[in-house]
């Protein structure tokens, strides 16, 4: 079970999230005839494309367990406006890509946060280029709101989901999520996408 213990504090995450959620204009306005966070996942066949962010090794038991580093990823690197440093964007909205999965969801994986890019071409110091794999993803969006708050219930809600629920067996390949770049720091909803096999 994926577990995300988001340590930072409503007003730290309003601070490190409102540099990059105010810059710049919506994917798309979202709808639902249902709430989010009882939608069945879309099944979705994904093309290929490449992040560009900062990384940390990391699994969910250090996670939960206080040893965790991704509170502290999105702090230094929203805080430091790092993303502002990635040439080539494609876009303005933050995407995190989970990868290089040491077995399931109980080993460890490289979590990084980033922007996605047309090249990698002049990849400044400290960066690294993450791609996601094209396949099939089950594409789950959240409910609206805090980000420390519906961000860990949308993986809760991912994690407890058979493989019939779900649309097929985990890949443990690439996951991502998407960030859109207008949110308000109150009003995040954003969408997982869980690779497929």
């Amino acid at each position: 079970m994926r577990v995300y213990c988001f340590a930072m504090t409503s007003a730290a995450w309003k601070l490190a999230l409102l540099p990059v959620l105010v810059l710049a204009p919506a994917l798309s306005a979202q709808t639902a005839a249902v709430p989010a966070s009882t939608a069945a996942p879309k099944i979705e066949n994904q093309l290929s494309f490449t992040v560009v962010g900062v990384t940390v090794r990391t699994s969910n038991a250090a996670e939960a367990g206080g040893q965790g580093q991704i509170p502290q990823l999105w702090q230094r690197v929203m805080s430091a406006n790092l993303l502002d440093q990635v040439p080539n964007r494609a876009g303005n909205n933050i995407v995190v890509v989970y990868s290089d999965f040491a077995g399931d969801s109980d080993g460890e994986y490289n979590y990084t946060l980033g922007v996605p890019v047309l090249s990698v071409a002049k990849l400044p110091d400290g960066f690294v280029a993450k791609t996601i794999r094209a396949g099939r993803y089950a594409v789950f969006t959240s409910d609206q709101g805090p980000p420390e708050k519906v961000v860990p219930a949308l993986w809760m809600r991912i994690d407890r989901l058979t493989p019939a629920q779900l649309g097929g067996d985990r890949a443990y390949h690439t996951d991502f999520e998407i960030y859109p770049a207008d949110s308000g720091p109150d009003s995040l909803q954003m969408t997982a996408h869980v690779g497929l096999k």
